[in-house]
């Protein structure tokens, strides 16, 4: 079995198609799905959908929405939290390359949000592009830390090290599989398959064979190919070990 341990089928693009796209995930070897809500305008579609069987939930502030961070939404946020299909804080983070909210609230919304993720005894998804300095930056303020991933991994060799030296994992997606992405190669071979989550981040970030298109949880499968080909190892290894990887960090049971 496979899962897709970060997607985004909320999104309008899967409006027309929605259970279908589910449909064809299951049916393509997936057995759950992990639906991220990450912007306060987006909760409530994303804790409807995710009642569906074989969906579960993470909910979070994007660093690109931190500007929407009140005492409302964090109050909402604890409520979404406590329901029993989410399994984790998510994404939060730093998005230093599009800015699209003020660095310092950024920096805020993340500490409070994984604080929070302490106090409730949850796992954290991190969305962290071009700010890997200020990331770990940050994780040694904090000094005690949750569990958690690094979601669509974006950094070198030496930074995956430091994320792995703090216990967390790395999710790999649908990049592995471009062509030119020689550094996501070189962490992926030099990165134990029992510290790997795969996810497709979609709509988002389409694999290779799809690029271009629409990406859908089906095509999970693509990304635990490439990580089998990179390790040299059995796909059905791939798919069993990333998927207890997944269950294990996010308490999902069996």
């Amino acid at each position: 079995m496979l899962i897709d341990s970060h997607a985004h089928i909320s999104d309008g693009k899967f409006n027309a198609d929605r259970q279908e796209t589910v449909k064809r995930a299951f049916e393509n070897g997936v057995k759950y799905i992990i639906e991220v809500g990450c912007d306060p305008d987006e909760w409530d579609k994303v804790s409807e959908f995710s009642k569906n069987p074989g969906i579960f939930s993470m909910f979070g502030i994007h660093p690109h929405d931190a500007v929407k961070f009140n005492d409302n939404t964090k109050s909402k946020l604890e409520t979404l939290l406590s329901g029993k299909n989410c399994v984790a804080v998510g994404e939060i983070g730093l998005d230093y390359h599009y800015d699209l909210s003020p660095r310092n609230v950024q920096k805020k919304v993340f500490i409070e949000q994984m604080k929070l993720a302490l106090r409730i005894n949850k796992p954290v998804c991190i969305h962290c592009r071009s700010a890997y300095d200020d990331l770990f930056k940050f994780f040694d303020e904090l000094k005690e830390l949750p569990k958690g991933v690094i979601h669509c991994f974006s950094g070198n060799l030496d930074d995956a090290k430091r994320v792995l030296d703090l216990d967390f994992l790395i999710g790999i997606d649908g990049p592995c599989t471009y062509p030119k992405s020689d550094k996501l190669k070189e962490v992926i071979a030099n990165t134990d398959i029992s510290k790997l989550l795969v996810e497709t981040d979609c709509p988002y970030l389409a694999p290779q064979a799809y690029r271009g298109q629409r990406n859908e949880p089906a095509y999970v499968v693509e990304i635990a190919k490439k990580i089998s080909e990179i390790k040299n190892m059995p796909f059905d290894e791939v798919c069993k070990i990333t998927s207890s990887n997944t269950v294990k960090l996010f308490n999902m049971g069996n």
